[in-house]
């Protein structure tokens, strides 16, 4: 019998976002949508949700798809997200770093099995790089041993990726 994914309950924001000049630099739209999409039940551990801007919208009163629309525009445009329209699938860039998902071996595991279900390659080569500038600075994050036992053409990948950086 095979393990069900456990969905996630909660959502990390680092405090220190507010220091960040990028992300200050955002409208309230964009922001907010960004914490929208952080606090999601269905994004993955690979930070990559189904993107269905009627669903984003329909969490805010008042709130319509062109709304969404102009807010991941700018998400899109500052590098915080990235979208895939043709497999309808939304990455956020930065998750896996941010939130410490590698910080435990098992984790590792769950970070490879949602790269797995990534349906989009643009949205993986990404992902990939992001992974491997991880790598490159914290290569000793217990959760690499898990993805490497069960994944080991996904983090031959991403240790390539963190050599060529």
């Amino acid at each position: 019998m095979g393990v069900l994914a456990v969905p996630r309950d909660h959502a990390r924001i680092q405090t220190s976002i507010w220091r960040n000049r990028e992300f200050r630099d955002l409208g309230r739209d964009a922001q907010h949508l960004y914490f929208t999409i952080l606090s999601q039940p269905t994004l993955s551990y690979c930070g990559v949700m189904d993107w269905w801007p009627n669903r984003l919208a329909a969490l805010s009163a008042g709130t319509d798809e062109a709304e969404v629309f102009a807010a991941v525009k700018e998400l899109i445009e500052a590098e915080f997200v990235f979208v895939d329209p043709n497999t309808s699938e939304l990455l956020v860039r930065t998750y896996v770093k941010h939130d410490g998902v590698l910080q435990r071996v098992n984790m590792g595991k769950a970070l490879g099995r949602a790269m797995e279900k990534v349906a989009s390659m643009p949205l993986l080569d990404l992902l990939i790089g992001e992974l491997g500038r991880l790598y490159s600075s914290q290569p000793h994050l217990q959760g690499w041993t898990g993805l490497a036992d069960l994944y080991p053409d996904d983090f031959d990948r991403i240790v390539a990726e963190a050599r060529a950086a």
